[in-house]
């Protein structure tokens, strides 16, 4: 029987990763995660979850949900997500402490059958057999799942780099990795977000140097903000705090959670006491060491509070700094730039990873993926978790070494034949954002309407009709979140009251009596009159009231 593979969320794009393997009728889920919210997001939508439509006819045949890493874009929908699945977890120490968290805040602790698995061991689900295999990340406990389903093998990576000096966890397993590459490999279902990267990624070590030299050089108060997940970062600013005479303050719930889970399950050990914010005032600014949230710029985390001066617990002064220690994530470039001017105002200097080499990634460059296909000898390769040009060179690049290289995207169906690997069918796939605590489809009408109103805000009329379709008393109208610019609003209104009473006199009397007719008649003047008079349509709701 063949097993196929199928991707609901990560292919075709960085983030919100769902896979799927199906064999004798069976299915296991490997990571749930989120994605944020961009640009061309609906605005109120921070969070965004895989739609699992395409799950509901094979939910009783799920056997396992495997979380390969505690990053949210791999565990974050969890605790959205699993009502719908009802499913056992199973997962590694420190990524289970993540998932507890969040399930605990949702209400879900006590019924999810969480499972404890430990790095390197070997599991049986249904059908699955796989083994849990340590890589290295930016965060403890990264795993790929080496994966038998009946004659097929296939490594499903989860996000690895080679790192050969990881400050915080294991290091790769190379003799491993070669051992399972001569027993025969013949899927690798791969990270791509670096494939178009010559050269390696480089390591944490390195980056601890170059953090070390930019926050020696500082006199004065020194603020830094990475992804709070990149525990090995935080491992690196603990030693520089010790190593440059400094004490550590956080600011952000985000970083502060991954700092206790870290601290809760064995790692960060030597990480110093935090000093609370309200003895800052008492330490002078060369001996503070500030790590904050918001390295992409959300305008609710702490660091875009600091840049505009709104943070109840500190005050950046002139003669700061504030480091930057991650990539622009692509889509925040705008986000970041005006955080930039914000602080530069403030005469705080800025450093980014443009000035000094004070990131490095967590996924493989192109020479980190040459080797692991030398150590893996697959078959094929399918490229995952990245957009259409990250696994095109993803494709290329196993191309190049003789590995046959099968695309994929969102929603495909792959028949996972050694022969013949080949895309199927197509399922159901798409987004749900998460609007107060509903999951909603992105295409919801209510959506598409929040995103009107504020492109053009609101414009409300109401009329109240007698029995005879007349007007009992002027049109009222007003107005929400429409700048009406050099034009006087009330002149506005009093000449939109005009125009609606000319256009009732023009109907005749089967629209005058129809409520929906009447209101269709209105809405087109409407909208042609406001956006001639004010340069904008807003969006109008019109109701009718009859006596």
């Amino acid at each position: 029987m063949t097993p196929y593979f199928v991707p609901l969320g990560g292919s075709g794009e960085i983030g919100m990763n769902f896979n799927l393997y199906g064999f004798q009728g069976k299915w296991l889920i490997v990571d749930v995660g989120i994605t944020f919210s961009d640009d061309t997001t609906p605005p109120g939508i921070d969070v965004i979850c895989p739609d699992l439509s395409a799950l509901k006819s094979v939910r009783d045949e799920i056997v396992g949900i495997v979380i390969t890493h505690a990053h949210e874009d791999h565990v974050g929908a969890l605790h959205y997500l699993w009502r719908q699945l009802k499913a056992p977890v199973y997962c590694t120490a420190f990524t289970a402490s993540v998932a507890r968290r969040k399930l605990g805040e949702a209400g879900l602790l006590d019924q999810v059958p969480l499972h404890e698995v430990l790095p390197g061991c070997e599991l049986e689900l249904g059908p699955f057999q796989m083994e849990w295999v340590t890589l290295t990340h930016s965060i403890p406990e990264p795993n790929a799942l080496c994966l038998t389903m009946g004659d097929a093998r296939v490594f499903h990576t989860g996000d690895w780099k080679l790192d050969p000096h990881p400050l915080e966890g294991d290091h790769y397993d190379d003799r491993r990795l070669m051992e399972l590459g001569e027993a025969g490999i013949d899927f690798v279902i791969g990270d791509s977000t670096n494939a178009t990267q010559e050269g390696w990624s480089g390591s944490e070590a390195e980056c601890h140097k170059a953090l070390l030299e930019v926050v020696a050089k500082q006199t004065q108060r020194v603020a830094v903000t990475c992804f709070s997940s990149n525990t090995a970062r935080l491992a690196s600013l603990g030693d520089i705090a010790h190593e440059t005479g400094r004490r550590v303050t956080v600011l952000g719930r985000s970083l502060y959670n991954y700092l206790q889970t870290a601290k809760s399950t064995g790692y960060l050990r030597n990480f110093p006491d935090l000093v609370p914010t309200s003895d800052l005032d008492y330490l002078p600014r060369s001996e503070q060491l500030i790590l904050a949230t918001g390295s992409q710029g959300e305008p609710r985390a702490a660091m875009s509070k600091l840049a505009k001066g709104e943070h109840p617990d500190l005050v950046l002064d002139a003669d700061d700094t504030v480091v930057f220690s991650s990539k622009v994530i692509p889509g925040n470039e705008k986000k970041l730039f005006r955080l930039y001017d914000l602080l530069s105002q403030k005469k705080v200097q800025v450093v980014t990873e443009a000035d000094a080499p004070i990131h490095v990634s967590g996924h493989p460059c192109r020479d980190e993926l040459r080797w692991m296909y030398r150590a893996l000898r697959p078959q094929v390769v399918v490229p995952v978790h990245g957009e259409a040009r990250h696994m095109a060179a993803h494709a290329e690049l196993a191309e190049s070494m003789g590995i046959q290289g099968v695309r994929v995207t969102n929603g495909d169906v792959l028949a996972l034949s050694i022969d013949s690997p080949t895309v199927v069918a197509r399922v159901q796939t798409g987004r749900l954002g998460l609007s107060g605590s509903s999951l909603v489809p992105l295409s919801d009408r209510a959506l598409s309407e929040r995103r009107a109103l504020a492109d053009g805000g609101l414009c409300s009329l109401t009329l109240v009709l007698d029995k005879k379709a007349r007007l009992v008393s002027l049109p009222q109208v007003q107005f929400v979140g429409v700048p009406t610019g050099d034009v006087e609003s009330e002149s506005v209104v009093v000449d939109l009251q005009a125009l609606i009473e000319e256009v009732m006199a023009e109907q005749n009397s089967r629209i005058l009596q129809s409520d929906d007719a009447l209101r269709d008649a209105i809405q087109r003047e409407l909208g042609h009159a406001l956006r001639q008079w004010l340069g904008v349509k807003p969006r109008q709701l019109v109701q009718i009231v009859r006596i």
